[in-house]
């Protein structure tokens, strides 16, 4: 694949995107615009607010405190744990040439490598 159809399919998906964006903000206005989008957007605000306070209320119980945090630090876990995972799952593809790898369990398993460009003007180093 050259450079050139890169470039140019890169060129279309910042033109469709663009398109998209204005898009976008005409059917938001439209939606500002209609009163009874308006009083259903407000209803429904209101009513998300007092669920929310009945949440809290519900989580700041010791019981529930306590697993919420337990929570919290499992997905942290796990996050890490999955970011080790996928550098060694991407060595191992170097390595192997292959997408499938047996388990603990002895179940054979595929991943996926996925690439994805970065939008204009963020480099990662």
């Amino acid at each position: 694949m050259d450079q050139t159809t890169i470039r140019n399919r890169m060129k279309m998906i910042d033109e469709l995107e663009e398109e998209n964006k204005i898009s976008k903000e005409l059917l938001k206005s439209a939606l500002e615009n209609d009163e009874n989008f308006c009083a259903a957007a407000k209803k429904t605000k209101e009513a998300l607010a007092k669920r929310r306070r009945i949440k809290e209320k519900i989580m700041e119980e010791a019981g529930n405190k306590k697993v919420s945090e337990n929570i919290k630090a499992n997905k942290e876990e796990i996050a890490t744990l999955q970011e080790i995972l996928s550098s060694e799952l991407v060595e191992y593809y170097q390595k192997n040439k292959t997408d499938q790898i047996e388990d603990s369990n002895g179940v054979q398993r595929k991943f996926k490598i996925v690439v994805k460009l970065l939008p204009k003007g963020i480099t990662e180093d």
